[in-house]
């Protein structure tokens, strides 16, 4: 899947930028997950992926749960990150919100890989209390940071905050729901992307 391994939006050191056998591993499995879903990828896939052992694979992580749910942390934290870091030099409510849509809308590719396997988090999430507790950590975080960009300069209550980067949620991740569905979603990536920002800052209001 092309741009996953490009996927931290945090500067490393050269120690950081050499990636560790485990998270080789996790790179390995997020590829998996979004050309072939949750449920038909295997311990075995991810260890052939990787040239080891099936043995070597379950060292590290023990179970297909945990290494799935390893994954999808790595994942959000670099999601989260990368949101945090592109709205932080910003200045103005609808500056930080257009930087905040390009951090999100980064590629159609990467795009389409993340919902596809962040779409199985959140059905996964209904059923088992380990994913739901991985999904409310991320969501608590997203929405925590579209509530700083719209409290910076609304002067509205906590209440209206809340209410209204829950708003915000609701845009974006359904755009990008309503994105998935276009036969042609690589070309009308940006049209999406322009839309969402659009869209967002009408709510808020000018």
């Amino acid at each position: 899947m092309p741009g996953i391994d490009d996927i931290s939006p945090v500067p490393l050191s050269p120690e950081q930028r050499q990636p560790t056998r485990q998270e080789e591993l996790l790179r390995i499995a997020y590829r998996l997950m979004a050309d072939k879903g949750m449920h038909r990828m295997t311990l075995q896939d991810v260890a052939d992926a990787a040239g080891m052992s099936k043995a070597n694979v379950v060292y590290h992580y023990k179970t297909k749960e945990n290494l799935v749910l390893a994954t999808m942390e790595w994942v959000l934290q670099r999601v989260a990150a990368r949101v945090v870091q592109a709205t932080a030099s910003a200045e103005g409510r609808n500056a930080r919100i257009r930087a905040m849509i390009d951090a999100i809308f980064v590629d159609p590719q990467r795009n389409r890989a993340f919902y596809i396997v962040y779409a199985e988090l959140i059905t996964h999430s209904s059923r088992n209390g380990r994913f739901a507790e991985l999904n409310g950590w991320f969501r608590e975080i997203v929405t925590g940071q579209y509530a700083t960009i719209i409290d910076g300069t609304s002067g509205r209550s906590k209440k209206s905050v809340a209410e209204s980067a829950m708003v915000v949620r609701a845009l974006i991740d359904g755009l990008f729901l309503q994105w998935l569905e276009e036969p042609d979603w690589e070309a009308r990536h940006k049209q999406y992307k322009d839309l969402c920002a659009r869209s967002i800052i009408a709510f808020l209001g000018e």
